[in-house]
């Protein structure tokens, strides 16, 4: 089998969020039967093409060395995963044959909180080390189709009833409990994210709500090291929230997602409509003039736009003092950009490059501790893109 080094490793990551990945018969009919290993679960989306059958059991993520990458079904994908000799492989391009491993499925899904409800219906572990909550399960922006383009919640949460559609800052805590209890080992960080209200003031204090509770039970617990909560969300109308995070231990995205002006009317018309280009960079910069420690971030998706537009928004954020993170696009199913084409590999490099060097030079931290399946900040703050 071929042996990589972690600058391969990250560069193979490219390679699948750009070609997707496909498997042998002979590798379901084993995952089926490993239950120790993390399922997919479509907390919010479904990065897999139509032709997948839903009901077979797959993973969720995989693990190439210390490299997390998605796994999202591309029927003709170069890469496939197998089952052989009894290893998980993943063989491709260039006569690639190397093996790989996948998160374990978290004791607490089996749980139940004092109130009766399973955990796995209140929390996914993302990434394999990230403690995800979803809510709410609906944003306004479906309402009156102004939903960004990419986005595959409305359809995706409509076809499954698996997950609780709203989440109290007590039931967060309490799911938090138990995961502390039966996989600390596993936990790096809590993801906090959800669909939109319309009253953009009320969904970013729920979220700061549920914050607060996720702090204080750590507080209660004696943590020595409490995990740290990510929160994405639209920014708040009014700008004075922004100092909550300062008692917080906790960092915010508030996602552009495009950076080229033209193009981010096209593709997210809620944002554009609802709240607006420059309202959501003047509550960025904000944001970051308030909330210390280099804790505010912004999400752009490579392969909505050219690479050079994608480039430019990067040394712009970082200019204002916003950690920029590079999502890469998954053409998600049910979504309005369910056939457009994801990113080249050459056009992630190149991305990837210059996230590398903005990381360096403003000595920035990602959003994600090494369990962003889909995102590339982790391994350019590493330096593992080019040395």
């Amino acid at each position: 089998m071929t042996a990589l080094s972690q600058h391969d490793a990250a560069h193979l990551k490219l390679h699948l969020l750009s070609e997707g990945v496909s498997f042998d018969n002979e590798f379901l009919e084993q995952f089926a039967r490993d239950l120790e290993r993390m399922e997919k679960r479509r907390a919010y989306d479904d990065s897999d093409e139509a032709a997948l059958d839903r009901a077979k059991r797959i993973p969720q993520e995989l693990y190439i060395g210390d490299v997390i990458v998605a796994v999202n079904y591309k029927q003709h994908s170069p890469w496939k995963l197998i089952y052989d000799a009894g290893t998980y492989r993943l063989t491709g391009k260039d006569d690639i044959d190397v093996e790989v491993t996948f998160p374990r499925r978290p004791h607490f899904f089996d749980c139940m909180t004092p109130t009766g409800i399973r955990c796995d219906r209140v929390a996914n572990l993302y990434g394999g080390s990230s403690l995800a909550f979803f809510t709410p399960a609906s944003c306004y922006y479906f309402n009156e189709g102004h939903e960004c383009k990419f986005c595959s919640l409305k359809p995706n949460r409509s076809s499954q009833q698996i997950f609780v559609p709203t989440i109290s800052p007590s039931l967060a805590a309490s799911v938090l409990e138990i995961a502390l209890e039966t996989d600390a080992d596993l936990l790096k960080q809590i993801m906090l994210v959800g669909g939109n209200l319309s009253d953009y003031d009320r969904g970013f204090q729920r979220h700061l709500r549920i914050a607060v509770a996720l702090d204080k039970k750590q507080s209660l617990l004696g943590i020595a090291h409490p995990l740290q909560t990510h929160i994405a969300t639209m920014p708040s109308n009014d700008f004075g929230l922004f100092a909550a995070f300062e008692g917080l231990n906790a960092r915010v995205t508030m996602n552009l997602e495009v950076f080229d002006e033209h193009l981010f009317e096209v593709i997210c018309p809620g944002k554009t409509q609802l709240y607006g280009r420059r309202r959501l960079l003047e509550a960025l910069e904000r944001a970051a003039s308030v909330i210390s420690g280099k804790r505010v971030h912004s999400i752009l998706i490579a392969g909505l736009e050219p690479a050079e537009s994608t480039i430019a928004g990067i040394r712009y954020l970082a200019e204002m003092g916003v950690t920029p993170i590079i999502n890469v696009f998954h053409n998600d199913h049910g979504s309005q950009f369910e056939d457009h084409p994801r990113p080249s590999y050459d056009d992630l490099l190149e991305i990837a490059c210059v996230l590398q060097k903005v990381y360096k030079e403003y000595e920035l931290t990602p959003y994600w501790k090494g369990c962003g399946r889909n995102a590339l900040d982790y391994e350019a703050q590493q330096g593992w893109f080019f040395s």
